[in-house]
């Protein structure tokens, strides 16, 4: 009885896995269907020969970063030598929706919105609050002779520095200019100086330069309501004259809204609500599959700026300071090219996507350094160890340059960008000079190897090469599923047939366990789709028929063990123990030579054979795990009943697999 309930529990166990995969369905997660089966668009890239992995795999996430933003599916991305291929599944080809609305907007020039509220007098009342405000970027110090003076994020800044301008001699400057000034001469040093300006004459002379120093300031003129910054999809409400904002605002008025026009990625995605037609149309357009192509294939971009200030959530100007070129319908406009942001001040966002910086102009770009690496300090005798750093090659013309930057810059922090995105902002500690240096900080290995990379990659830029686009439309993709569930579905009911005619009644438990591995197998699927953004392909789907005839396989092994030892002598009840005990072996000696195999083909090969060696192998351990767990008990539980054990139809005394001729005597036997 004890026996009879432990086989009892392990189907019950098998049963439950195959609810939670049916759960699966039933709430809408089923397996994400890949390129060729739900069409989009697949596209291969070159990079120069030679092209190092980590620089490769550093324009894989560019390249994910970029797509995502378009909201399509997760692509799938596959590094193969000096070559990049691009799966994205369903084509970047939104879809425009009408929705309802019953909203009063602050609307502008152009039909932007800069805010809905739930009625008239909340409208009216966030219009009346809303003024022109100065939002300074930068202020810089000026009057330091030839020196261009150091920058700051606001005017109290530029203040404090002033007030800390001091005269010191020469021989107490720190660090020493090059050339060494003369002996008897003095110097202006301050907190942001940097290397101290020298060469004055007399102590009055250096402090009549101090006392001339000015600032002059780099500013934006914004709309602001309650503190917060107007904002529309195509970016914050700033302008770079007072004269416009203040004419942007005596145009701003409350609009009743009855319905929004809402781009919808062709993933569901929402990619912006809009007041027009027009300006949805030009928004999908935007995200369209000729801009996604254009985007993959741009060179990312490394660059270094002088940091002018930090701003985290909490701070009082973090809500008033807008990032600069923050939608992708900003990025589209020539005014957020690469060319026309490179002399002007920027904020933007850290890699934890809240921290704000406001830089200042590009100093250097990628393309003057050489090589880096990370390394781990040691130490030595007199030092201990400080942990890993970032050692870096500048080239011969980036040395110059670098030398020349740093030396204005000690004490300061310098932003290294990729993409628009702050990686890294290490404080100069002293001027470089000799066309190497290092960064340090509380670096993890990780870390430390993620920014030899990203500045490997400015140093080496993957100028990528489209060798091919492909597009598979949804109709295609559909057909082709179809195709397969028809071939799937006609094997399954030929297969049922041959089973019925052969095992009869065993036939029936063979239906429910290739039942229940087909559940388990597409929830399998499904489960990785959500979870580690795998995709069913048209060859997963390869994968999964073929595995069908493995576990096929499994259960005619184990019924004809099982008719043998029936033949033997044996009643069905003594004769499944020894049977599937030797069946089992026989099942799994096969099902480890598919799943080798399985291995070995996902390592060797690219693109959508993995999927098919993926779901092979997964499958191929599928069937153990099912006719360990429900073939067995189910078989033996059947076994032990002699009512069921001895119909005719049970499959082991009749069927035409059964009937057999007695065998030959042996030679030399008695007649």
């Amino acid at each position: 009885m004890r026996r009879t309930r432990g086989l009892w529990a392990s189907i019950g166990f098998v049963l439950a896995l195959v609810a939670g995969s049916a759960g699966l369905f039933a709430t809408g997660r089923g397996p994400v269907l890949g390129l060729d089966l739900e069409g989009g668009i697949s596209v291969i890239l070159s990079a120069p020969p030679g092209t190092p992995r980590p620089v490769m795999e550093q324009a894989v996430e560019n390249i994910r970063r970029r797509v995502d933003a378009f909201g399509t599916a997760e692509p799938s991305i596959f590094v193969t030598g000096p070559t990049i291929e691009v799966q994205i599944p369903g084509l970047a080809r939104g879809t425009i929706q009408e929705r309802p609305a019953d909203e009063r907007c602050l609307v502008g020039p152009g039909e932007l919105s800069y805010g809905c509220y739930p009625d008239e007098a909340a409208a009216r009342t966030a219009l009346e609050d809303t003024s022109v405000e100065e939002v300074v970027q930068s202020v810089c110090l000026t009057g330091l002779g030839d020196v261009e003076g150091p920058c700051f994020g606001t005017r109290k800044e530029a203040r404090d520095e002033i007030a800390a301008l001091e005269v010191i001699p020469a021989a107490q400057a720190s660090p020493a200019p090059s050339p060494a000034p003369a002996e008897g001469t003095f110097c202006i040093d301050g907190p942001d100086v940097g290397t101290p300006l020298c060469g004055y004459d007399s102590r009055a002379a250096a402090r009549a330069v101090i006392d001339a120093v000015g600032t002059t300031s780099t500013v934006t003129y914004c709309l602001r309501s309650g503190g917060t910054t107007l904002a529309s999809d195509e970016g914050a409400a700033c302008l770079p004259t007072r004269e416009e904002a203040e004419a942007e605002l005596a145009a701003l008025r409350v609009e009743h809204v009855s319905v929004r026009y809402c781009v919808v990625s062709s993933a569901g995605k929402d990619l912006g609500c809009y007041l027009t037609r027009e300006r949805a149309q030009a928004r999908l357009q935007e995200t369209g599959q000729e801009r996604l192509l254009e985007v993959i294939g741009t060179t990312a971009r490394l660059e270094q700026r002088e940091v002018l200030g930090v701003l985290s959530p909490g701070d009082p100007d973090y809500d008033a300071t807008p990032v600069t070129c923050a939608t992708e319908a900003e990025r589209a406009t020539p005014a957020c090219s690469d060319d026309a942001l490179r002399d002007q001040n920027v904020v933007f966002l850290g890699r934890d996507g809240k921290t704000k910086y406001k830089l200042g102009p590009v100093l250097i770009t990628g393309d003057a350094i050489k090589r880096a690496v990370a390394s781990y300090d040691t130490g030595g005798q007199t030092s201990v160890a400080r942990g890993w750093r970032v050692l870096f090659d500048l080239t011969d013309q980036g040395a110059d340059r670098f030398a020349e930057i740093t030396t204005r810059l000690v004490g300061r922090e310098l932003a290294i960008v990729l993409d628009r995105e702050v990686i890294s902002a290490p404080v100069i500690r002293e001027a470089i000079t000799g066309g190497s240096g290092e960064i340090t900080g509380s670096f993890t290995e990780q870390e430390a190897k993620d920014l030899a990379t990203v500045l490997n990659a400015g140093a080496l830029p993957v100028s990528l090469t489209t060798e091919q686009v492909v597009t598979v439309s949804p109709t295609l993709g559909e057909q082709s599923l179809r195709q397969g569930l028809i071939a799937g579905i006609a094997g399954l009911i030929a297969l049922a047939l041959y089973l019925l005619f052969y095992y009869r009644l065993l036939a029936v438990v063979a239906w429910l366990g290739m039942a229940i591995w087909a559940a388990l197998a597409l929830g399998l699927v499904a489960l990785a789709g959500t979870t580690i953004g795998y995709t069913l392909t048209l060859a997963g789907v390869a994968g999964l028929v073929i595995s069908l005839g493995v576990t096929t396989d499994s259960y005619i092994v184990f019924f004809e063990r099982l008719k043998d030892e029936v033949r033997a002598g044996r009643s069905p009840r003594s004769a499944v123990q020894p049977a599937f005990k030797r069946a089992y072996r026989t099942i799994v000696a096969a099902d480890v030579v598919t799943a080798l195999a399985a291995v070995i083909l996902y390592v060797t090969a690219i693109s959508s054979v993995r999927g098919f060696a993926l779901t092979l192998g997964v499958s191929t351990a599928l069937d153990l795990f099912v006719v360990y767990f429900f073939k067995r008990p189910a078989v033996f539980l059947i076994a032990r009943s002699e009512r069921l054990a001895g119909l005719r139809g049970f499959g082991l005394a009749s069927a035409a697999a059964a009937d057999h001729a007695p065998a030959p005597a042996a030679a030399g036997g008695r007649p």
